[in-house]
């Protein structure tokens, strides 16, 4: 029985060139429908006809009676088009297509329309196929591909929830891990793709062409996991922010099914640390998922402390790793950070008086102890006259991060205007940073929490020049703190302080 191809179609048309441009309108619409861009359908058009009026040329004798086939199928480079007969097989020059070749009488080739038909296509293959006849494969290639370009769709299928256990040799295979290569990248985009759909809020992983390049800037780097031969298993990042370069975000991570329970995805995270490591970096911090307590432990084991909250920062209909299908709710996230070099022996900060215990918890579990100085209101006096902040927004997420670099003498006001328009683009969840190494951050918290603000952690580094202090700001987001689950006693008791304080709780 044979199995059919995914995205394939093909005709048939009489070996008269007459039926040629036909042919080709039919091509071009496949190539259409995969997304092909309106300048190459044209030119994909006059190729394919000058192809077929050139084979049925070269293939039968005048009068002969005969059919070509014209097969479409999507491949991992676009679009492929083979047309087959079973006419004269293709000689020497075919084959060597790296000048063209002039036919003569008595030695027919299609050596010269080959090389017309290079101006069109990207690749031209020939393969004589015995008693099955010949056939001439022209690709074309896909511009600006996204992962649904590089794949057909059947090949996009989410993984099944339920994978069946693997032969006994499969499960004895073990992981190992490398730095992705480019040629890694097609596979990358597709696990991504399968495990959370078009969900991901970093848009860049269904780019393969966008994944090579943010990893050769070292805005990002990527670590796959290899099990038997060369068969890619899982992926893993860490991506460097500008805003704080002294550490990194451990940033993604996925397993193929097949391959999971077997320790992949920790030694993906170990590779990946201990590259950062060597790199000076100071440190790493991630999210942890709180519908469950796996993913913590998991973190917890290579020595993360958890430090902050992200409430409802995961958006209801996404796909998340360790979730059963799609979440009908805002699912919120648990911040932890491990120092990769010694962390600081001598360390000031200074934080809002209300706060002071708890950001000392926090820094007790990190294994820090800094020394937390008082601003006097009289600090205010010295405050520039223009404040500095950057807000970027993560539309996918319905979530904006506001990161105030420097307090200015109206940062209260100008605030209050940027949450207002946040809140009528209906931005949900908003996440403010202020630097602790900043003597305004004690005089001008307990202002930003009189518009709604309130304390979600801290994150070592999460400045150039300082660890920041996170707020939070729900936009008509309901939480429910019971269904939140956590590991570590510092977790639970930061998740009672951040509830007693959340203005929306009744």
């Amino acid at each position: 029985m044979q199995t059919l191809k995914c995205e394939f179609s093909s005709i048939r048309i009489p070996n008269d060139p007459k039926y040629a441009t036909a042919a080709a309108i039919y091509v071009s619409e496949i190539a259409k429908m995969i997304g092909m861009h309106a300048q190459d359908l044209k030119s994909l058009e006059n190729g394919i006809t000058e192809a077929i009026t050139a084979l049925i040329g070269y293939s039968f004798e005048p009068g002969e009676k005969e059919n070509l086939e014209i097969r479409c199928e999507r491949t991992p480079d676009g679009l492929q088009v083979s047309l087959r007969d079973k006419g004269l097989p293709f000689g020497k020059a075919e084959i060597d297509t790296a000048a063209p070749e002039i036919s003569s009488a008595d030695s027919p080739d299609m050596g010269e329309p080959v090389f017309r038909l290079k101006e069109y296509f990207d690749e031209i293959q020939f393969h004589n196929l015995g008693p099955q006849g010949k056939e001439l494969v022209l690709i074309k290639q896909l511009k600006n591909k996204s992962i649904t370009d590089y794949y057909a769709a059947c090949d996009l299928e989410p993984y099944e929830p339920l994978v069946p256990p693997m032969p006994a040799s499969a499960a004895q295979v073990k992981c190992g891990v490398r730095k992705m290569a480019s040629t890694d990248a097609p596979e990358v985009s597709k696990t991504i793709y399968k495990t959370y759909g078009y969900t991901y809020p970093h848009d860049y992983v269904y780019y393969p062409e966008k994944i090579v390049a943010l990893n050769k800037s070292g805005q990002i780097f990527s670590a796959v996991a290899i099990a038997g031969e060369d068969q890619i298993a899982g992926y893993g990042v860490f991506q460097a922010w500008e805003e704080n370069p002294q550490i990194v975000e451990m940033a993604q991570g996925v397993v193929k099914p097949e391959f999971r329970s077997r320790g992949c995805f920790r030694q993906i995270t170990r590779y990946l640390l201990e590259r950062a490591k060597s790199l000076g970096i100071k440190g790493a911090f991630g999210e942890a998922v709180t519908n469950h307590t796996i993913s913590q432990q998991v973190t917890h084991g290579f020595g993360f402390r958890d430090c902050g909250f992200r409430l409802g920062l995961v958006p209801p209909g996404m796909i998340f790793k360790g979730m059963d299908g799609k979440i009908t709710h805002r699912v919120s996230l648990l911040v932890h950070f491990l120092f990769l070099q010694p962390p600081p022996v001598s360390l000031s900060i200074y934080a809002p008086p209300h706060h002071k215990d708890m950001i000392a918890a926090i820094y007790a579990e990190l294994g820090v102890a800094p020394e937390i100085k008082d601003a006097f209101p009289t600090e205010a006096k010295k405050a520039a006259s223009k404040s500095v902040f950057k807000i970027k927004v993560v539309g996918s997420m319905n979530f904006a991060r506001i990161m105030i670099t420097r307090c200015g003498r109206h940062i209260g006001e100008e605030l209050k205007i940027k949450v207002k328009e946040l809140c009528l683009k209906k931005t949900e969840i908003l996440n403010l940073f202020l630097n602790l190494s900043d003597p305004l951050t004690c005089i001008y918290a307990a202002q930003f929490e009189k518009l709604g603000f309130f304390f979600a952690g801290i994150l070592p580094g999460g400045f150039a020049d300082g660890d920041a202090l996170i707020l939070q700001y729900l936009n008509s987001v309901p939480i429910d703190y019971n269904a939140i689950r956590v590991k570590s006693a510092l977790a639970g008791k930061l998740l009672a302080y951040i509830k007693e304080r959340d203005p929306n709780v009744n």
